[in-house]
């Protein structure tokens, strides 16, 4: 079986990759950036407030409800098919894996090398045994200790974290694959949480499509959107799988978030775009929104540094 966007698009032909691969001009990235001092998680968040810390790249620490919640976990310091070969990791994890809370449940969005990370998934699994969420036909890819308490799931379908937190897995406009052999043979999604506090979205890896209007009509309006804004160049290679920062704060206003955060970027080079470019596109893109409808719901977008919290409550929810 192999599997397609709501679009029937996205998937990047080996051809493309090539030409791409042929063509490229490397922007500089640093070597190695240097991360401030994180804030401590505590072992526990149940005051009716979600803590949200960005570690690096799509890996996201959620505390709500009682919860410990990872997205797209990646320790590793490459991301590859082979270990110690692949794209190298410029920032580390804002957090240390032996610094994390308890964490109960781990959202793997897609299998590729910089999403699902192998070594991460079994030092998580030796230390917290968590549940590990992700698409259809992913589990293969899990290392087989993690797949113990693995599910898989369908678009729109949905589990039960606990008696306040449903987690659905819903649709991104991308692809899946680990070798040149398995090409969109597993789901890709993305994963909304409905909580006390309102839907939150982690939207994995996406290209744009009427996928974030589909999502805001079944969930209603965002408290929170993780919404990745890097690599993203060249857009005639990246636009069917990659939004960019002007992308992703059009969809932040299509989902009518309260919040959005800006997760994907500022860890590893994997496309054209600069290293300080989709930090610094967003935040021009914002300045023009905010001039043009300054009350317009969606246009709290931040970009909090690596590691620092980021606290929601009730109180940060638009009228």
């Amino acid at each position: 079986m192999r599997y397609r966007n709501l679009s029937g698009d996205g998937d990047h032909r080996f051809a493309s990759a090539l030409r791409w691969m042929m063509n490229r001009r490397r922007p500089a990235w640093p070597r190695h950036v240097v991360n401030e001092p994180a804030d401590k998680p505590p072992a526990r968040v149940d005051d009716g407030t979600l803590r949200v810390t960005l570690v690096g790249h799509s890996s996201v620490l959620l505390q709500l409800a009682g919860l410990n919640i990872l997205t797209d976990p990646v320790w590793s310091a490459k991301v590859g098919p082979f270990p110690g070969v692949g794209v190298r990791r410029v920032r580390p994890p804002a957090l240390s894996l032996d610094e994390l809370p308890p964490i109960d449940a781990v959202l793997v969005s897609h299998n590729h090398y910089d999403h699902l990370d192998r070594p991460t998934l079994a030092a998580l699994e030796r230390r917290h045994h968590p549940l590990l969420l992700t698409g259809r036909n992913v589990g293969k890819a899990v290392p087989s200790r993690a797949a113990r308490k693995l599910v898989e799931l369908n678009w729109w379908q949905s589990h039960d974290l606990s008696d306040r937190v449903r987690v659905h897995y819903v649709p991104a406009e991308h692809f899946s694959a680990r070798s040149l052999f398995d090409r969109n043979a597993t789901l890709w999604g993305g994963f909304v949480l409905e909580t006390p506090l309102g839907p939150v979205y982690f939207a994995g890896d996406t290209g744009d499509g009427h996928h974030f209007a589909e999502i805001r009509r079944h969930f209603g309006p965002m408290t929170l959107s993780l919404l990745p804004i890097g690599a993203y160049s060249p857009r005639w290679f990246m636009s069917a799988v990659h939004i960019d920062p002007v992308e992703a704060l059009a969809a932040s206003l299509t989902l009518e978030s309260s919040v959005s955060l800006a997760m994907h970027y500022g860890t590893f080079p994997l496309a054209d775009d600069a290293f300080d470019a989709p930090p610094q596109l967003l935040a021009d893109s914002l300045a023009q929104a905010r001039r043009d409808a300054p009350e317009r719901r969606g246009l709290d977008f931040r970009q909090p540094a690596f590691g620092k919290a980021v606290i929601i409550s009730s109180a940060d929810e638009s009228p």
